[in-house]
């Protein structure tokens, strides 16, 4: 209670008289009314300050409830700890405000990502608990995405993606345009120039492709060669029984445009008194590109002038943050009509970067 609101008080209690009924009942009134104004003073105050009002379920908060629902949701119990702890300073009213749906959850993240950035005591302490958010975040992107296998190429869309790869380790892209019982007829690879590649009939091929959810299969087949479908030519392709799934991908991803660039890295290793010294030269010389997807293990960059597979690249690129650079390895390069698509695997980034990525793919920036 306010200073002025005590001393309003004591002064009305030196014209109270206790004999007097009817001055006893306005006094009273008096006293609550001021009680009342106090109290709303006190909120408004608090408001403009800027702190969040007490949480009114805050005493029903349940430490038990919360953990157990979020096991039940498969999360462990550090992941669950973690999570009760933004629970508690976001001042969340019942666990199912946060687990509730997938929709709250992901909203429940975002708060606690934005609180860290606001709260965190230094900028190391900041990173490494949004480290920590995004690491949940991920198994919880990759326990969603496991949802119904695909067994059979025949289960297969039209405009899937698809990654051809010969015996001899080439890689191409290509596109299923139409699904038959017959075959899979798809759109033509192309080599360096533009040009149709005509499988010969009965060539083994390797065929990979990514599921809605984000879950990788792979699959051997055939080519039955070039087919005539309506004045256009397709590759017709086997069908297949025998798809297997690839390991979980560890990182979500996201769609981007986002214009980059990359040098080749040169490692040599020479013996310096019975000791390996490996020295790193970066070459000068920038190859530009367009970055198409990104996620916090790696991105996708499509250019012209592509590294081989295997090479050790320096990628530069600007996320809205200021210029950033990540040293990766090409894991490997397809083919495309307007030049190739390089997939790169990052072996070293800072978590500042990998955090802002992560941002980027989860909507949180």
């Amino acid at each position: 209670m306010s200073t002025t609101s005590l001393g309003t008080i004591l002064l009305a209690q030196m014209y109270w008289k206790q004999e007097d009924p009817v001055g006893e009942r306005i006094f009273f009134g008096f006293i609550i009314a001021i009680v009342v104004i106090s109290i709303i003073s006190a909120i408004v105050n608090r408001l403009r300050s800027g702190k969040p009002a007490a949480s009114r379920s805050g005493s029903s908060f349940s430490r038990s409830a919360f953990r157990r629902r979020a096991e039940e949701r498969g999360f462990s119990s550090a992941e669950a700890e973690f999570l009760e702890y933004y629970a508690r300073k976001l001042a969340v009213s019942s666990p199912q405000a946060v687990f509730g749906t997938k929709a709250q959850l992901d909203a429940f993240m975002k708060n606690a990502f934005k609180y860290i950035e606001r709260h965190a005591e230094t900028e190391a302490l900041a990173e490494e608990q949004k480290h920590q958010l995004f690491a949940i975040r991920e198994s919880l992107g990759s326990r969603l995405s496991s949802g119904t296998a695909i067994r059979s190429t025949r289960q297969l869309k039209p405009r899937t993606p698809l990654s051809i790869v010969t015996s001899k380790e080439s890689h191409y892209s290509s596109v299923l345009v139409i699904n038959e019982s017959r075959a899979l007829y798809l759109e033509p690879a192309l080599d360096a120039f533009g040009q149709a590649i005509k499988f010969s009939f009965g060539t083994k091929l390797t065929l990979y492709f990514y599921s809605g959810n984000h879950v990788g299969y792979n699959f051997q087949s055939r080519s039955k060669g070039m087919v005539d479908i309506d004045g256009k030519r397709f590759l017709s392709i086997a069908h297949s029984d025998r798809i297997k799934p690839l390991p979980a991908r560890r990182n979500q991803r996201t769609s981007v445009h986002i214009s980059g660039r990359f040098y080749l890295v040169h490692v040599r290793a020479a013996k310096d008194k019975g000791k390996v010294v490996k020295t790193v030269q970066v070459e000068r010389a920038a190859v530009a590109g367009i970055i198409v997807d990104l996620s916090g293990g790696g991105l996708s960059m499509q250019t012209m002038s592509p590294a081989n597979a295997g090479e050790f690249v320096k990628v530069d690129f600007d996320l809205g943050a200021g210029p950033r650079s990540a040293y990766a390895t090409v894991v490997r390069v397809s083919k495309t009509r307007n030049g190739a698509l390089m997939h790169m695997k990052f072996v070293r980034a800072t978590r500042k970067m990998i955090n802002e990525i992560r941002s980027v793919v989860y909507g949180y920036d």
